[in-house]
């Protein structure tokens, strides 16, 4: 009886199972193909090498050519990125020891414009201090305690302060007038925000 069951399955799916006696079933023999081809080892994909020799064998002259063209391209790629990389660390480390140094040099100055007494100065005091403490170049023009005590000076004059020393604007300027803008800049900012606080315009 099994024979004649094996006989007639085999004749219907001669192309598409096969008898397990191991299992005592009918197996699709494309799953078993498909096991072999998972279980079958993968090329292993080869890339240009950056260090040493290329292997050439079986490569014409033209594929060796383009090969040293690109291995060589690749060398001076990774070169030019090691040497960007190394320079932004380098001016990185030159620009935080810049600041220790300005911070030494400038805190005292700085310190005199933005308080008196232990306690922070007010907007119009700032201004009014301004010419006193911008950097050589700022091209800003002295304002007076008068000339703020007029309507609407102070937020004029405060807007003018903050675009001279905004950190978009200061950007590409020497590190010394950076570090004096970023610090008026945030001062202005605190005076201005107390000044609005307590009612002024």
């Amino acid at each position: 009886r099994m024979a004649a069951l094996k006989d007639k399955y085999a004749k219907a799916n001669e192309k598409k199972k096969v008898w397990d006696e191991v299992d005592q079933r009918w197996k699709n023999v494309e799953d078993d193909e498909k096991v072999q081809e998972s279980a079958a080892p993968k090329a292993k994909i080869v890339g240009i090498k950056l260090d040493g020799p290329i292997d050439t064998t079986g490569k014409d002259a033209a594929t060796v050519r383009a090969m040293q063209d690109r291995q060589r391209d690749m060398v001076e790629r990774q070169a030019a990125a090691k040497a960007q990389l190394q320079a932004q660390v380098d001016a990185k480390k030159a620009e935080e020891s810049n600041e220790v140094e300005l911070r030494a040099r400038l805190d005292g100055r700085l310190k005199e414009w933005s308080e008196e007494y232990g306690k922070k100065k007010n907007i119009r005091a700032l201004l009014a201090g301004m010419d006193q403490i911008m950097w050589e170049g700022s091209n800003w023009k002295p304002v007076s305690m008068g000339d703020l005590l007029v309507n609407g000076a102070v937020k004029k004059k405060t807007m003018l302060a903050k675009m001279k020393t905004h950190p978009d604007r200061t950007s590409k300027l020497p590190h010394e007038a950076r570090f004096i803008a970023k610090r008026v800049f945030d001062a202005l900012n605190q005076a201005y925000d107390e000044y609005i606080e307590q009612g002024g315009q």
